[in-house]
């Protein structure tokens, strides 16, 4: 039944899906950044990213230096995540209130030039005019049988959406930023959690889908101090010019972002 209502959707969604399509080849031969939710942001100045265009995912809106960043686009494609309940993904996976989407609502309005990629699942509760809806495909006739999107799930997980998203505006080059997982060695934790994380092995994260995303675009990671095994990578220090410093989430978030993002039973805040 599941498949059949998401067979159904698509067909009937197509004024609001095909929005998307305005933005096809914006940026024909421009590099740019997408900017995720890793602890190695830690030790990142904002400002060093700042010459280029930034794709930002999740909660990067809440940093204290967000608009240091040059952003027109933000993606969260998380399905059902501004429903005022959420289940949960670690422990007994149980329905908690959520706070969070209540702030991200905020961030929405006072950001009008922005253009929000959100998951077709949550229009029914969230529907403002800088928002373009995604939902399995791109539902776009100009695309060559062999796009991305065609050889594999491209919408899975909001660092995969953000680089097909860059290869379909026609970005030549993406910086990933924050995506730790995809150094080596790795970091888990959020740059918004407390602490420096802790090392952990990743060795083909991702793999499948950076091997075809490979053919449409260039990509290099940026790690702290470590490299990457199947895409390419430079440190901090050898892009920017500046020597990584160490800052702890509470000098990073306003405090009332902190204590909503503690809410959340899957994030360690303050301990």
């Amino acid at each position: 039944m599941k498949n059949v209502l998401k067979e159904i959707l698509a067909p009937i969604a197509k004024p609001l899906l095909t929005k998307i399509h305005r933005f096809k080849d914006k940026h024909q031969g421009e590099s740019c950044y997408v900017m995720g939710g890793g602890v190695s942001l830690k030790w990142f100045d904002l400002d060093a990213f700042s010459r280029k265009t930034t794709i930002p995912l999740a909660f990067l809106p809440f940093h204290n230096d967000f608009n240091k960043l040059d952003v027109s686009y933000i993606m969260l494609p998380e399905p059902w995540w501004f429903y005022p309940y959420q289940k949960t993904t670690t422990g007994s996976r149980s329905y908690i209130k959520n706070t969070l989407q209540i702030a991200y609502r905020e961030v929405i309005k006072k950001n009008p030039e922005k253009e929000f990629f959100i998951n077709l699942s949550n229009y029914p509760v969230l529907n403002d005019k800088n928002i373009t809806y995604l939902f399995r495909d791109l539902y776009d006739s100009r695309l060559s049988s062999d796009f991305i999107t065609y050889q594999i799930n491209a919408f899975h997980g909001s660092m995969r959406s953000a680089v097909m998203l860059a290869i379909y505006m026609g970005f030549h080059r993406v910086y990933l930023v924050g995506c730790d997982y995809t150094h080596l060695p790795s970091r888990n934790l959020h740059w918004f959690e407390k602490g420096e994380g802790n090392f952990i092995s990743l060795e083909s994260y991702q793999k499948d889908f950076f091997e075809i995303a490979k053919q449409f675009i260039d990509i290099t990671t940026i790690t702290l101090d470590g490299t990457s095994n199947f895409i390419n990578s430079v440190t901090y220090k050898k892009h920017t010019g500046r020597d990584p410093i160490y800052r702890e989430n509470t000098e990073l978030v306003d405090e009332k972002y902190l204590k909503l993002l503690d809410t959340w039973p899957d994030y360690s805040i303050f301990k």
